[in-house]
Order: structure tokens, then sequence, then C-alpha cells
């Protein structure tokens, strides 16, 4: 009998916890409604103010070359909440089992262009449970996140439609990197660059684009507190936007996936393994339903896959992992379009 009194206590706190999360992930949810509706009610009153004829001057032909050079591009401001990713080796206590880790991310995009470079910009601040703890305990990790691609169309470059042939639309010379930084106990530090081409692909709307790249990684073992210089490997990564309707919704399929090849040995001299991961977001346009403003406010529903995770082989404790996420996404400036990374 007490065993069992100890199991209900214990249950009941999990699902105390996970109540103050849900409360936790509402009243965000919340705050990007109220965000969206004053956006859209500024919005609005902005539009709504009578403006004089303005006469302009024909602009000499140097004008109007500046003018192509302006940038151009949309941002988004995103919160994103899950109750089972998954880290390497981050275990539920004496089992030997992957712990399910509840995580509240905020993740800011930029995606633009400027004359003949096109950029992408992802910022993500994640904070875990306590069952991912700080090292310094009292609180779970934090993780910092960044993305970071530059192209350059080359159609652009040289002035021509030589590369769009067939199903391409142009290839594009891309570099980029991938920072991280984390306050766990394994202190991960990843520096990651990318250099290689893309493609684009030429799709009715949206987008759809592969980048192959050489990837060269450098990062942080908090454990054994080493620094980790991996051997230079091959990358996979496609990235779409793929809108569609269904009867007045409109409704947006978007993501990314990755395949990195072996990166030789960790710091604890263990060979690691191709990996493969894909995040995916069907995302409902709730501006154009509720303000009349469209790409203002999303409702997202995602799934985070990931197979061998960090080079780790899938069998290790935590290293796949299969989760869905929820989340709501305001854009800044409403009703700007997407934009082709």
């Amino acid at each position: 009998m007490p065993h069992r009194i100890s199991s209900a206590l214990e249950r009941a706190e999990i699902n105390l916890r996970l109540l103050g999360h849900t409360k936790r992930a509402a009243l965000v949810m919340l705050l990007f409604l109220l965000l969206a509706l004053f956006s859209a009610a500024a919005q609005e009153s902005s539009s709504t103010v009578t403006e004089a004829p303005i006469v302009t001057a024909a602009q000499p032909a140097t004008e109007t070359q500046k003018a192509q050079f302006q940038p151009q591009g949309s941002d988004t401001v995103s919160y994103w909440y899950g109750i089972n990713y998954r880290t390497p080796f981050v275990m539920i206590p004496n089992t030997g089992k992957a712990a399910n880790i509840a995580r509240n991310s905020v993740e800011y995009i930029h995606v633009g262009s400027v004359g003949i470079l096109n950029n992408f910009a992802d910022v993500t601040v994640s904070m875990s449970n306590m069952s991912e703890p700080a090292a310094a305990g009292g609180s779970g990790a934090t993780e910092a996140y960044v993305i970071l691609r530059e192209g350059i169309g080359l159609n652009e470059l040289t002035h021509s439609s030589a590369f769009k042939k067939g199903p391409l639309r142009n290839v594009a010379f891309e570099v980029g990197a991938n920072l991280e930084t984390k306050n766990s106990s394994f202190a991960p530090a990843e520096r990651t660059l990318y250099v290689g081409p893309k493609f684009v692909f030429a799709v009715p709307k949206g987008f759809f684009n592969v980048g192959l790249h050489f990837r060269k990684e450098w990062n942080h073992e908090g454990v054994l507190g080493k620094p980790e210089d991996y051997t230079p490997n091959f990358n996979i990564e496609p990235t779409w936007m793929l809108p569609f309707n269904i009867g007045k919704a409109h409704i947006a399929f978007s993501g990314f996936a990755e395949y990195n090849s072996p990166k030789g040995k960790d710091s604890f001299g263990s060979e690691t393994v191709s990996e493969f991961l894909v995040r995916s977001v069907l995302a409902v346009d709730l501006g154009s339903v509720l303000m009349h403003k469209s790409q203002l406010l999303d409702l997202n529903g995602g799934l985070w896959g990931w197979h061998n995770e960090y080079g780790k082989p899938a069998s290790a404790p935590g290293a796949k992992q299969l989760t869905p996420f929820v989340g709501i996404t305001l854009h800044l400036g409403g009703g700007q379009p997407r934009h082709n990374p």
C-alpha cells in the first residue's frame, strides 16, 4: 500500500508540472494573440489616413538602379512548446532510460535579400524543464542556437538565365554557420561552417531548395572538459515552404531537413555515424480569418525528428527522437509576403 501511495504521489507531481508548463504555454500564446491584434489595429488605423496626392519628378536611371538594391524581406517571431524532446545521455535518474524533456522556445527568423545577395538568419532560445538541468542546478538548461546562411544567385551574378534549366529556377553559391551555447553539464559550444551550392527549384508557389555543403564542426564537451575538432564532412540541406488553401483557410507546409555524413571521432574516441533530422511545420493563417490581415498570425503544429542525434548512434539513450510541438507565429510588420530564402 505505501508503494501505491508513493506512485500516485509521483504521478500527481508529474501532472502538476505538465499543467504548469501548459499554463505557461497558454499565457505566451495569449500574449502573441494580443500583439497581433494590436499590430492589426495599428495597421488598420494607419491605412485609413487620407493621403494627399504626391507628384514626383522623373528619376534618373541611377536612382532606379539604386532602388533595385534596397533590402527586402520578412521577419517573424514564434513561440514553441513540446514535452518530449531528447538529448543524448540525458536520462531519467537511476534508470538508464532517456528523459523526456519539456521545452519552451522563442524563435526569430529573418529572410531577406539585398541586390544579388539572399540572407537567412534564425535565432532560437530554448529553456528545458528540470529533466535537463542547468549545470549549476536550480533550473532547466537554457540554449541559444543561431543559423546563418548567405547566398549569391548565379543568374543574378551573370545577368543571365543560364542557371534556369528544367526544374531549376536558379543555382546559388551559399556560405553559412551554425552557432550554439548551452549551460548544461555537457556545455556544448557548436561552431560549424557550411560552404557549397544551393539548388533553387521551380515550384508553383512558395519555394523548395536543396543545399549541398562542405561542413566543418568544432564543439566542446564539458564532461571531460575537452574541445572537439571534427573531421570535415558532407551535408545535404533541403528547405521548403509550400502554401495551399483548404476552403478559405490559408495553410503552409514548411520546414527543413539535414543529412550529415560521419564526422570522425568524438571527444570520447567513439566514431560518429550519419545523422538525419527533419523539422516540419503546418501553419494555419489565423490573421486572414480573425483580423482580415493575411500573414499576420499563424497557429502551428509540427514534428521534430532526429536519428543519430549529434552523430551518436540511435542505440545510445536520447540519441533519437520524434517530438510533436505546437506554436504561434507573429509576422512583424504583418501582411508582408513570405520570401524565398
